[in-house]
């Protein structure tokens, strides 16, 4: 297996978080970056997470010295205190240059985890003084019981909270928005409040309704779009290969099922002309008509959710877990004209128009997957340091992950 286009993914995407970062040391919103690279004054906070992620790789790789990204870092965290927030939990989308609240966005329980996966990363690689004192003010600052509810026998989590009556996400009243009732991108949540020996912290994980489903005679566990993303997410930081659960729960494994799934669903509706055995993954990405959110079958509105588009990261995101698979896919990318820019690929395709698409975005979080699971194929230096953590650690434990 050729790895020199993965060590390309890898530092394409690096290049990313170098070019679309807030790194101006006078800025208060140094450690922001740009939710996607066409528009210039919006951030999202979890890009931060992976942001903080790529430095490890960046060290480790010789393309910053461990002290600049340490004092990178440290001035991240110090920033990260100042920004708004509800409970210890950030807002989705803030301003590329204050840091303040991006108009009447939400408080997001899995952009902010997806933020501190990246916080805990660092934590745990430089072994600072200093930038654990600030990860533990902000990991404890997070007032979990605030969210966390019982309904039906179930403990359940609110995925996020909007104090505006016409805020994103709000439909009836302001307050609490919705709750992670289903399998979704939200396993590393459980791993946290576990990992502070929170006394619910078996109870929420076991809440969730874990629904299997099947497509082409592939069973697994499915959320309930079935967007792929969902299953990758946690996974950029959570190294559970040869890892069960307390009912012998594989996530990895679930997740190259779903993978498998998705390249089968492909196959099977080649009357989309950008899918086939190589192109395939149904996930949250640009499109000819904007961002998007697609999902494959199995799901729980039975119904074909997809344009046909196609995103770089929906196959690299499944790299550890099914990496024969994925290096064709990539081949079979390289091959695309116009799809690699700058920063590696660009954010999706599609070929289903009467002349073929290719986005001229690049997205944060999208682009931070590239990075985090390329790295976890080659050289597992992000796992290392994260799984080493002792709030991981600790949670792994209080879960019963083994």
């Amino acid at each position: 297996m050729n790895k020199t286009i993965l060590h390309d993914i890898q530092q394409t995407a690096y290049l990313y978080f170098r070019k679309y970062t807030n790194l101006n040391p006078d800025s208060k919103g140094f450690g922001l970056v740009l939710d996607h690279s066409e528009k210039q004054h919006v951030a999202s906070i979890a890009g931060t997470g992976f942001y903080l992620s790529s430095l490890v790789i960046g060290v480790e790789h010789g393309w910053i010295s461990k002290d600049d990204a340490l004092q990178e870092a440290i001035k991240t965290v110090q920033m990260l205190k100042t920004l708004p927030h509800a409970f210890g939990f950030f807002a989705h989308f803030l301003e590329f240059e204050t840091g303040n609240r991006h108009g009447k966005t939400e408080y997001s329980t899995i952009d902010t985890a997806l933020c501190l996966c990246g916080l805990l990363t660092v934590d745990a690689y430089f072994q600072d003084a200093l930038l654990g004192a600030e990860t533990s003010l902000l990991m404890n600052r997070l007032d979990w019981d605030k969210l966390i509810f019982e309904r039906d026998g179930k403990t359940l989590l609110h995925m996020a909270y909007n104090p505006d009556k016409d805020g994103a996400y709000v439909e009836k009243k302001p307050g609490f928005i919705h709750q992670w009732d289903m399998f979704a991108e939200q396993l590393m949540m459980y791993v946290m409040v576990a990992g502070e020996r929170h006394p619910d912290a078996m109870k929420l994980y076991e809440g969730f309704e874990r629904v299997k489903g099947s497509y082409q005679g592939i069973e697994y566990i499915y959320s309930p779009g079935n967007a792929l993303f969902v299953y990758q997410f946690p996974l950029a930081w959570l190294n559970l290969k040869g890892i069960k659960d307390h009912q012998g729960i594989s996530w990895f494994e679930n997740a190259s099922k779903a993978t498998l799934a998705h390249q089968a669903f492909a196959i099977e509706h080649k009357t989309f002309k950008t899918f086939s055995k190589d192109l395939f993954g149904c996930s949250a990405s640009d499109t000819p008509h904007g961002y998007r959110v697609w999902g494959a079958y199995p799901n729980s509105d039975h119904r074909l959710n997809t344009d046909g588009t196609v995103a770089p990261f929906s196959m690299i995101g499944s790299l550890p877990m099914c990496p024969h698979i994925i290096m064709e896919s990539i081949e079979a990318m390289k091959n695309i004209e116009g799809l690699w820019g700058p920063c590696g690929f660009y954010d999706a395709f599609n070929f289903e128009g009467e002349k073929p698409w290719i986005s001229k975005r690049y997205y944060a979080i999208n682009k931070g997957l590239e990075l985090l699971m390329t790295n976890a194929y080659l050289s597992q230096d992000v796992y290392k340091a994260f799984m080493n953590h002792p709030i991981i650690k600790m949670g792994l434990e209080v879960l019963k992950w083994q």
